[in-house]
């Protein structure tokens, strides 16, 4: 009987930690999206400061998951900020990428 209750106790623990690692886990792609939409610019040899406009741009395309409406308003901030027209839509869409 007393080991039926440790295997209860071990079963329901190991859901614990398993329910409070998963937002830990979610939570790092989507910051790695808007970096690897700021990385490809950087590497497209624009100057992409931490919290300027183009991150803002990038964020917008991982906030929206890649609607179609949050990827045109990332390429119309990107346009603004003169970002060539080649770079715009690669970027966008790493930083919408899921």
């Amino acid at each position: 009987m007393r080991s039926k209750w440790v295997r209860r106790a071990a079963v329901a623990a190991g859901g614990v930690v398993v329910a409070g690692a998963l937002p830990l886990v979610g939570a790092s792609p989507a910051q790695a999206m808007s970096w690897d939409c700021q990385q490809y610019l950087r590497h497209a040899g624009y100057n992409v400061p931490v919290g300027g406009k183009a991150a803002n741009a990038c964020s917008t395309a991982e906030d929206g998951a890649g609607s179609a409406y949050s990827l045109d308003l990332c390429r119309q901030q990107l346009e603004a900020i003169h970002v060539k027209d080649k770079h715009v839509k690669p970027a966008c869409k790493k930083g919408a990428w899921r």
